[in-house]
Parts: C-alpha cells; structure tokens; sequence
C-alpha cells in the first residue's frame, strides 16, 4: 500500500470514529471563545444583590439555559432601574450567532425593546459587527474578590448609534451577571 492510499484509509477510518462518537463534520457548534458559554448543561433561575459605586443597591433575576450543541440563553432584569441584559447564542454549523437583546429608553421616559444585536459565524475571541458593537471572551474577571471565568463582555461605546441604556456588560458562563457600566460612568457589580 503506497502512502497516498494510507492516508486516504485514514481519513475515512477517521471519519467513521468521529460518526460513531455522535460527532459529525456538519454538527452545530460555537466558534473560537464563544463556544465556552455552551459547554456545560445547565439551567437556572436566581437573584442576586448588586450595589453601583455610588452606593445605590438593587436586585437582579437572572435565567440562564445553556445546552450544548444546540444553545445559551441568559437574561438579567433590574428590580429598581430597570436595566435589562440578555445575550442568546444559537449554535449552527458556520459557527453560531449571538444576538444581544436590550432596552431602550425614549424621550417621553416610556420604556421599549430595544434593537437586536447579532453578531454572526461567530470566531476567534472578539468580534466587532457593521454598527460598531462588540463581543469579546475574556478568560477571567475579578469582581471585588473573586475571580470569575469565562466572561462574555458586550462592548457598545463604539457603536455608531447605541440603542441601548448602559455601554457595557459582562457575564459569565456559569455565574450570570457580574457588572453593568451605564452611560454616565456608572458601574453596576454584582456583591
């Protein structure tokens, strides 16, 4: 057998593995980073107690479901300032999109659904979209003393016309919501 047939019966007998471990060349996935946020089965519903730096606290409920293979979906909602986060990843075989939902506060104070924001065939560890908003993976985070992993940063102060109420957010795969910086240089921490 010359090498170009061994390789050849390699290829196929690797293949056959692959199948046969569930796995296949067209399975959904999460490309680069991203895909961190769909690795573990979990689902779940809690609260947590937050406090802004200039010492106002407030309460957040946050749902998060995260399947592998299939999707993570996280939302967080304010009980006093009605802040609302939400990032939903949908897994596809060119590497998934993201879509990050928030609110959007108009003139008259009366408060709607903000824009979708999608980042699509998601890869690498920082994405930028065609309105200027940004996604980015961040290997760690420390929040007062402790250091969470697998941080979904949402970047909007370089968006061309932000449509949501805050520049930033930053969950984790695991945790949910750790901090919120608003437009006015206010920053919102989970204690």
């Amino acid at each position: 057998m010359n090498k170009i047939q061994q390789n050849v019966l390699a290829l196929i007998a690797g293949s056959f593995l692959l199948t046969s471990c569930g796995l296949s060349l067209d399975d959904d996935y999460v490309g680069g980073d991203f895909g961190k946020l769909v690795q573990k089965e979990q689902e779940w519903n809690d609260s947590i107690d937050v406090i802004d730096n200039i010492g106002i606290e407030d309460n957040y409920k946050q749902r998060l479901y995260s399947h592998k293979n299939e999707n993570f979906d996280f939302k967080a909602k304010g009980s006093l300032n009605e802040i609302h986060v939400g990032a939903r990843i949908e897994c596809n075989s060119n590497g998934g999109n993201m879509t990050i939902y928030c609110i959007e506060q108009f003139r008259d104070e009366s408060w709607q659904y903000g824009p979708e924001i999608v980042f699509k065939n998601l890869k690498g560890n920082k994405m930028t979209n065609a309105d200027g908003y940004t996604v980015r993976m961040l290997d760690s985070l420390e929040i007062g003393k402790k250091t969470y992993r697998d941080v979904l940063e949402f970047d909007a102060t370089e968006a061309e016309n932000n449509g949501c109420n805050y520049d930033k957010f930053y969950i984790s795969a695991v945790d949910g919501l750790l901090r919120i910086d608003l437009l006015d240089s206010i920053k919102i921490e989970r204690q």
